[in-house]
């Protein structure tokens, strides 16, 4: 894969994202909501404490991020540029890379002003300082992974409403993975696969390998069927 083919896309990409009203509408609301729920939890406790930021965010992001990403390919594909874009002779790894890049990039810029709730309750007390780094780490790699299944929801369809809900669908599916599994023959094999569960050891302040390798895992293997399903259609 060549890396300037994908900083050239993501390039590309960040500059079409962002001279649209799309970041800063889906950003305001997600500060927004993300603030009242947190002060909210803040009251309901009566403790100055960050953990309940980051399972609010991660499920924030389910909803946000398809926002962000349902034009990755979708749009594309509905004006014919995509067409051209697989003209060429050049494989899809890059483009779809650059895709999720640019998407990845967006959800980090987005999640930066949460870092102010941070210091009003550093201000209000004494939180540690690693399940505040473990908390941003987790969401980072959560966030690569929602990127990762919202571009390929883009590839599958040429309407942009129709990838965000799909790909909505199918993160609260992963997210809710892990309730009810005690009761069905499957086990813990479920929750195995629960978003929702992997955040929760970063928010408890501990950063498991397992985890990490599970969402790094699951961006590797979303962007590997993207670049599948993009080149399915170049050969069609």
């Amino acid at each position: 894969m060549s890396f300037a083919r994908v900083r050239a896309v993501a390039g590309k990409e960040l500059t079409v994202l962002w001279s649209s009203p799309v970041p800063y509408v889906v950003g305001a609301l997600f500060q927004a909501v993300l603030a009242a729920l947190f002060v909210d939890q803040l009251h309901a406790r009566e403790q100055a404490v960050v953990q309940p930021l980051f399972p609010l965010a991660g499920f924030l992001l389910l909803l946000t991020v398809p926002i962000i990403t349902m034009r990755s390919f979708a749009e594309e594909a509905r004006t014919g540029t995509l067409d051209l874009l697989q003209a060429a002779p050049v494989p899809p790894s890059p483009l779809v890379a650059g895709k999720w890049l640019a998407g990845w990039l967006t959800t980090l810029a987005m999640l930066l002003p949460t870092g102010v709730l941070v210091v009003i309750v550093r201000w209000l007390g004494h939180p540690d300082r690693g399940p505040v780094i473990a908390g941003y780490v987790g969401l980072a790699l959560l966030a690569a992974t929602l990127t990762g299944v919202g571009v390929l929801a883009s590839s599958l369809t040429s309407s942009q409403p129709v990838a965000a809900m799909v790909a909505v669908f199918g993160l609260l599916l992963l997210w809710f993975s892990n309730i009810g599994s005690g009761t069905l023959n499957a086990g813990d094999v479920l929750a195995h696969f629960s978003l929702s569960e992997r955040l929760r050891s970063f928010a408890g302040g501990a950063i498991d390998t397992s985890d990490v390798g599970f969402l790094v895992a699951a961006v590797v293997v979303t962007l590997a069927v993207t670049a599948l399903v993009v080149d399915s259609r170049r050969l069609r």
